[in-house]
């Protein structure tokens, strides 16, 4: 199998774990987009709103638009800084808390799924080569 075509298989396997995942009601509200903006405001732990923007490569205008649509759906809250007040934090709130869980365990059931087709040493190669090709890839 090629490169490609190995790529389009696992793309459509997290798919298919996500579709599952997210079929709960709670998400069901969520556009692509604003998944993405969440997963980003996850990992990157109490953004400032421009640094949010840095770090997606888009404007600021848009960061906060999609932002001001998770504040309206209860995902998170803008938070004034402490010592500078002109700079607004992006805080998760418990419900992106509970989307942040249910999207760690969407990735840890696709390893489980590539590791039952794989021995510990292709396991070990697998995320060596995945690590190697992905050190810090970003769309």
């Amino acid at each position: 199998m090629d490169l490609a075509k190995a790529i389009e298989r696992a793309s459509g396997l997290m798919a298919a774990l996500e579709s599952q995942a997210f079929a709960d009601e709670r998400f069901a509200e969520l556009s692509l987009r604003q998944m993405y903006y969440l997963g980003a405001i996850i990992r990157m732990v109490r953004p400032t709103f421009s640094g949010l923007a840095r770090e997606l490569k888009v404007t600021k205008p848009s960061v906060t638009a999609i932002v001001g649509t998770l504040i309206g759906k209860g995902y998170v809250r803008r938070v004034r800084d402490d010592e500078d007040q002109r700079i607004y934090h992006i805080i998760l709130t418990q419900k992106a808390v509970a989307f942040s869980r249910i999207h760690a365990d969407i990735h840890k059931r696709l390893a489980e799924v590539l590791a039952a087709q794989l021995d510990k040493r292709e396991v070990a190669q697998l995320a060596k080569l995945l690590g190697k090709a992905l050190p810090a890839a970003k769309p």
